[in-house]
């Protein structure tokens, strides 16, 4: 009894914590122009910086306090691999930050994505789903915990990676309007100069990397495990199908990126088709409720 009220009270405080790290760190990138003036950003980085590590930390406990009331890992539904995921795209934007000023915009989306994300798990998905219960029977494996959070965390680095690249896009397309004048290929060879660019440039590269690898180690431990379930490593199931084709796209993204040397512009859109593709992978199919990886609303 006392770990589902430590749950729900870690639940209430990641919100809370997630909620004001997203305040402050928005705070933070908008009052970086005024720090002569108003001389908030110190003030507000350790703030926006705190709440961060504090939410993350939370939303580790959580999943420990799940673990330890459902006694099995806590990724067996849609819920809890919803946590899994905003504790990932967290901790990668508390991985990404550096001292520059420059990181408070990513830190701050990244807050951004990971309060809407656990919002959405905690505010929309039914009480039911959220409460934890004893794992269906085809879950009830040793490869559960392998498989499915190597998947979950190269989501979140997926996610990060293609995200920044969205965010490079928007900001370079609000830059180019105000240059005109200039040619598109003087215009990308200023902008790949530029400190900002660059590093969003590098962690979105690594994060894709990352994520890449992580994938490609989940779907190899996906086919072992159903082997062992269904009798074959691999059976054409829509997850599955579909997990082939998001390595495949960011497959293509890495070897354009690195080998054809695309420049960051072209790798950036790239990457934002890769993002919609892997939402389309990670929550489209979950609703279609079909496949040998549904159970309900139940996915791995």
């Amino acid at each position: 009894m006392h770990y589902f009220i430590l749950e729900s009270l870690l639940e209430k405080g990641s919100f809370i914590c997630l909620l004001f790290a997203t305040l402050f760190s928005w705070a933070e990138t908008t009052f970086t122009s005024f720090v002569d003036i108003l001389q908030p950003k110190s003030s507000f980085r350790f703030k926006s910086r705190m709440f961060v590590w504090v939410a993350s930390l939370f939303l580790g406990i959580t999943l420990i306090t799940r673990w330890l009331i459902s006694s099995h890992a806590p990724l067996s539904n849609l819920y809890e691999s919803l946590v899994w995921l905003s504790w990932g795209i967290l901790s990668f934007g508390l991985l990404s930050y550096r001292k520059e000023t420059i990181h408070s915009s990513i830190v701050a989306s990244f807050s951004s994505f990971a309060l809407f994300i656990y919002g959405f798990a905690n505010l929309s998905l039914p009480n039911s789903m959220q409460a934890p219960t004893l794992l269906v029977p085809a879950l009830q494996s040793n490869w559960l915990l392998m498989h499915v959070s190597v998947m979950m965390l190269s989501y979140s680095y997926l996610f990060c990676g293609s995200f920044i690249s969205l965010i490079f896009v928007a900001i370079l397309y609000n830059k180019k309007k105000t240059t005109v004048s200039i040619p598109n290929y003087l215009f990308l060879q200023n902008v790949q100069k530029i400190s900002f660019f660059k590093s969003l440039d590098l962690i979105g590269i690594r994060s894709i990397a990352s994520g890449f690898c992580l994938l490609t180690l989940g779907i190899l431990s996906g086919s072992v495990w159903a082997n062992e379930a269904w009798g074959s490593y691999w059976s054409w199931d829509p997850k599955e199908t579909w997990a082939l084709i998001t390595w495949l796209v960011f497959a293509t993204y890495l070897h354009l990126r690195l080998f054809k040397k695309w420049d960051v512009f072209q790798s950036a859109i790239f990457a934002i088709f890769g993002l919609v593709n892997l939402w389309v992978c990670y929550f489209g199919l979950n609703w279609l409720g079909q496949g040998l990886h549904t159970y309900g609303l139940f996915v791995r």
